[in-house]
């Protein structure tokens, strides 16, 4: 009996070393090179713990590294991400963080990492990002450099234990929401605009190129009294062209202009300072060139055709000057017939 007693207990002891020494870590990856990439919209869960010979920075920290997609400056990346809390009797709070990290390798993440944890802790303004209350949360961070390979999100939490009866782990998971690219637009300074005129913006992406075109945005005019007019434009070679239809309330006011374009999903939503000009009445276009050439082209019409009929059936010399005449007449209508072209 004794014997039977002294086994279960060895094997029960050996069943608790076992389980206190079974690695707690799961998903992400140690250092970059083993982060596995993340996609857009795709749900990942990972498992950290406090274990002091799990940690994998600096004997006091266990961190999961997943490398992002490409990024460009000023980007826009959201991470929708969850976690347990302690469950260890006089903690309380979650004991995951979050880190972005750009331009690391299997040697430099350490370092880059120590400057952003050191004397800092989880926040939910960053850089080193906490959870909120309910354990959940949509972190918004700004990219600050363009990199196409070597962005990782860092999950972390501190491995300092080593008292077999206070190691616990710390489940997470996480989706990343679609990159919204940055979007500037600005409208260049005027101090009066025609009611009847086309305004100008400008659209540029952060690197300083011009926007993709076909992108839409909007124009927002207001001026006293309660006037309002919007209108619409698109985006080409980086320019967009608003064409106003200011009604005779707008005449002689100053205006506000506004240009905006909301997020779509791939860009970031963008809205201009206001423009404060002048409404000007629209000029009175020119009376047509056309009609008064097409009644000239009419009237030589007829004067060529009725000197070649008379020409037809006159004698010797008047023959001779109706067709002069005739011919030259047709010069002429030749002339108007050009004209005509051009004008109208």
């Amino acid at each position: 009996m004794k014997k039977s007693i002294a086994l279960n207990m060895g094997m029960a002891i050996v069943a608790l070393l076992t389980a206190a020494s079974a690695p707690a870590f799961e998903g992400g990856g140690r250092k970059p090179s083993e982060a596995p990439l993340i996609t857009v919209g795709q749900h990942y869960a990972g498992q950290l713990n406090n274990h002091r010979d799990d940690a994998n920075y600096d004997e006091n920290r266990e961190v999961a590294l997943w490398r992002l997609p490409p990024l460009t400056t000023r980007d826009v990346i959201t991470i929708d991400w969850h976690a347990a809390p302690f469950t260890r009797s006089g903690f309380s709070g979650f004991p995951v963080c979050l880190v972005l990290a750009q331009g690391v390798d299997d040697f430099s993440w350490g370092g880059v990492f120590g400057k952003v944890t050191e004397y800092r802790s989880c926040y939910e303004a960053g850089p080193l990002y906490s959870l909120s209350g309910s354990g959940s949360a949509k972190t918004t961070i700004t990219v600050q450099d363009t990199n196409l390979s070597s962005s990782y999100l860092e999950f972390t939490s501190y491995a300092n234990e080593t008292d077999p009866s206070h190691l616990e782990t710390y489940p997470y998971d996480f989706t990343l929401g679609p990159i919204l690219h940055y979007l500037a637009a600005a409208i260049p300074p005027v101090k009066r605009i025609s009611a009847g005129g086309v305004l100008h913006a400008t659209a540029n992406l952060a690197t300083g190129l011009p926007a993709p075109d076909g992108l839409l945005f909007s124009l927002a005019v207001t001026w006293a009294g309660g006037g309002v007019a919007s209108y619409t434009g698109v985006s080409s070679g980086g320019t967009v062209g608003f064409q106003l239809a200011l009604p005779e309330t707008a005449f002689g006011k100053q205006a506000s202009f506004v240009v905006s374009h909301p997020a779509d999903g791939t860009y970031q939503a963008v809205t201009t300072p206001k423009l404060e000009a002048l409404v000007a009445k629209p000029k009175t276009p020119p009376p047509s060139q056309c009609a008064p050439a097409e009644r000239r082209t009419h009237v030589l019409s007829r004067q060529f055709k009725r000197l070649k009929r008379h020409a037809s059936h006159a004698r010797r010399s008047a023959r001779r000057a109706l067709w002069r005449r005739a011919k030259h007449a047709k010069r002429k209508l030749r002339a108007a017939q050009t004209e005509v072209k051009a004008v109208c």
